[in-house]
């Protein structure tokens, strides 16, 4: 269910933590296609869907998951959730069963609308997520 673009896992296609290499946990086969849609040194940003294979056609479901299990997440946040006991676990059931997948996204987003979201004035909607607009070096 998305995409991100290629200068936000770059880093784990060529130089790692600053190692040169790519990151070690990523599946093989998904560096060697990342990399294909994310060249090295090039002057664009391309955008890359989380789930190749459905590309804009994606439907909800549980894939996302069995992706982190396989070492295929396209950005680093999404697959540490496999590296946490916690966190593990989830991955692991959520995996395992659409059901339960649903039944814990749907308590979430019920939730989530109990939240006091900031509007006008108060609030902004960000242009990139890590900052807000007036602390983002990019603007």
């Amino acid at each position: 269910m998305g995409q991100a673009h290629c200068r936000f896992f770059y880093d784990r296609l060529y130089n790692f933590k600053g190692t040169g290499k790519p990151d070690p946990t990523m599946k093989r086969s998904t560096l060697v296609t990342l990399r294909s849609q994310c060249p090295k040194n090039s002057k664009t940003d391309s955008a890359v869907y989380f789930s190749p294979g459905y590309g804009s056609n994606y439907t909800f479901s549980n894939t996302f998951y069995g992706k982190v299990l396989a070492h295929e997440s396209v950005l680093r946040v999404d697959q540490q959730l496999s590296y946490g006991a916690d966190t593990n676990e989830l991955v692991n059931e959520f995996a395992q069963s659409l059901e339960q997948f649903r039944r814990a996204f749907t308590l979430s987003i019920n939730r989530m609308g109990g939240l006091k979201v900031l509007t006008g004035k108060n609030g902004e909607i960000r242009r990139d997520c890590k900052f807000t607009n007036k602390n983002n070096p990019n603007l």
